[in-house]
C-alpha cells in the first residue's frame, strides 16, 4: 500500500512528471475552494491501443476541440488517464464530446471509454479523491516531491531530445516489412514502415515511460519529427520506398511544410504517410486536409490500424490510400475471414494490408479471404521459409545440369560465384537491424 505522507510514494501515485505539482496544487485548492468549473475524467485503460502515445495524443486533441477557444486546463495522469478543466458553461461540451469519442472507440471495435463529469463548485471534494487520496495532497510532502519530479523529468526529456537529434538514431530505428504473397513462391517486399523503438529508447536512456503518461507524451510529440530528421540524414542514399506513422496534428502544424522540404523531393515521392484510422473518425475534415497536405509535398497517404470490424463501414472522408492496414484479431473465428473478404472486395487485393501478424492463423484467414498483403512476424518467417525453399529447389536444378552436362568431377573444382552463396554475409542493414 502506497504511504500518502511519504514524497516519492506521492510521486509515485500521480506520475513522475512535470505536472505533478500543478495537479496536486490545483486539486488541493480545488477542494478548499470550489470554483465554477466544469471537469472530465476519462479513463483510456479499457481502450484497446489506449497505451499508444500517438492514439491517447489523439484523442486528447480531440476532446480539447469541443472547447474551441474556451480556456482550459489539461492534467495527464498515471494510469492512461485524462483530466480536463473547463469553464462551467462548457459542461454540455465535455459531455458531448467523450459520449461521442465513446461512441466512435465502441463502433470501431477498441472497446469501451470510462469518464465521468464533476460539477467543481459543488463536487471539487470528490474530484480530488477520485484522482488522489486525500493525505497526498499534504502540503510538505507535495512540495518536497515535486521539485525533484520537475528537475528529474526536464531532465529525461533533455536525454530523449538528444537522441532523436543525435546521429545514432539508427540503432533505434526498426524496420517492419510489408510482403507482397501476389507470387506465394516469390514473396517480395513492398515498402518498408520505419518506427522508433520505445522499448530500446526507455531500456538505453531508463525511462519511465510505461509509468510516465506526460514523459509518455512528450515523446510521442517528438517522434514524427524524429523519424523526419532520420530520413532526411540517414536514409537520402538508401532507395527503397519507405512508410512511416504521422499523427494529423503534426502534419497540420505550421512548420511541417518546411520540414518536409528539408527532404528531397525524389524521397518524398518514395514515401508513405500512415495515418491512423480513429483520426478520420474524430475529424474527417482534418484528416482530409492531413492528406490533402501530404499528398501536394508528394508523400502517399494509407490508412493505419483499422480492426476488422470496422473495415465495412469505414469512412475515408473522400481520401483515396495507397493502402488500408487492417489489425489482424489474434484467435480470430471464421468472422474475420467473412470481413477480410470483403474488405478486399471493397480496396483491392493489392491495397489491404494484415497488419501484426504474428501467428500463421493470420496468414492463413488471409489467404482465404484473397489476401495479398502482409505484415508481421509470421508473415516474415514465411517469406523466409519461401526463400530457402526457393534457393533449395535452385542448388537442385544446378546439380542437375552439372550431371546433365558429364558429372560432378568436371564442376567440382569450380568456385560457385558469390552471388549464390548462401551464407554470405548480411549487408549493412542486416547488421544494423538484426536481420540477415
Amino acid at each position: 500500500m502506497v504511504n500518502p505522507l511519504d514524497p516519492a510514494a506521492v510521486g509515485d501515485a500521480v506520475g513522475a512528471h512535470g505536472q505533478r505539482h500543478a495537479l496536486l496544487s490545483r486539486l488541493g485548492a480545488l477542494r478548499d475552494k470550489p470554483e465554477p468549473l466544469a471537469a472530465l475524467l476519462v479513463d483510456l485503460r479499457d481502450i484497446e491501443h489506449g497505451d499508444d502515445p500517438r492514439f491517447a495524443l489523439t484523442l486528447d486533441h480531440y476532446l480539447e476541440s469541443w472547447l474551441g477557444a474556451r480556456p482550459h486546463e489539461l492534467f495527464r495522469l498515471p494510469g492512461q488517464r485524462l483530466l480536463i478543466l473547463a469553464p462551467a458553461d462548457a459542461a454540455a461540451l465535455l459531455d458531448s464530446g467523450a459520449r461521442t469519442l465513446m461512441h466512435m472507440l465502441r463502433s470501431h471495435g477498441f472497446g469501451v471509454l470510462r469518464f465521468t463529469a464533476y460539477d467543481v463548485a459543488t463536487q471539487a471534494a470528490r474530484l480530488a479523491a477520485d484522482i488522489v487520496p486525500g493525505e497526498a495532497l499534504d502540503r510538505d510532502a507535495l512540495l518536497s516531491a515535486a521539485d525533484r519530479a520537475q528537475t528529474a523529468a526536464l531532465g529525461r526529456l533533455l536525454d530523449v531530445e538528444r537522441v532523436l537529434h543525435g546521429a545514432d538514431l539508427n540503432s533505434l530505428v526498426r524496420e517492419q516489412p510489408i510482403w507482397s504473397f501476389a507470387d506465394p513462391a516469390a514473396p517480395v517486399v513492398v515498402t518498408t514502415e520505419l518506427v522508433v523503438s520505445l522499448d530500446e529508447l526507455e531500456s538505453r536512456l531508463d525511462l519511465p515511460l510505461r509509468r510516465d503518461d506526460w514523459l509518455r507524451h512528450e515523446v510521442a510529440v517528438r517522434l514524427d519529427q524524429g523519424l523526419l530528421r532520420h530520413l532526411t540524414r540517414d536514409r537520402a542514399q538508401d532507395p527503397r520506398p519507405f512508410a512511416i506513422d504521422l499523427h494529423t496534428g503534426t502534419v497540420l502544424e505550421a512548420g511541417f511544410a518546411d520540414l518536409l522540404r528539408r527532404i528531397p523531393a525524389e524521397i518524398r515521392h518514395r514515401l508513405t504517410a500512415e495515418l491512423a484510422c480513429w483520426e478520420v473518425g474524430l475529424s474527417a475534415p482534418r484528416f482530409a486536409a492531413a492528406a490533402e497536405r501530404l499528398g501536394d509535398l508528394g508523400f502517399a497517404v494509407a490508412v493505419d490500424h483499422a480492426p476488422v470490424s470496422a473495415l465495412a463501414s469505414l469512412d475515408l472522408g473522400g481520401v483515396d490510400p495507397a493502402y488500408v492496414k487492417a489489425l489482424w484479431p489474434r484467435h480470430a473465428g471464421r468472422a474475420a475471414v467473412a470481413q477480410l473478404t470483403a474488405a478486399v472486395q471493397r480496396f483491392g487485393a493489392d491495397r489491404l494490408v494484415l497488419w501484426r501478424c504474428d501467428e500463421p492463423a493470420a496468414l492463413d484467414a488471409g489467404r482465404a479471404a484473397g489476401i495479398q498483403r502482409y505484415q508481421g512476424p509470421a508473415a516474415d518467417a514465411a517469406a523466409r521459409a519461401s526463400g530457402e525453399e526457393a534457393s533449395g529447389e535452385e542448388s537442385s536444378r544446378r546439380g542437375d545440369r552439372a550431371e546433365a552436362d558429364g558429372g560432378a568431377d568436371e564442376t567440382a573444382a569450380e568456385p560457385a560465384p558469390a552471388e549464390e552463396t548462401t551464407d554470405s554475409k548480411p549487408g549493412l542493414f542486416g547488421r544494423l537491424f538484426g536481420r540477415g
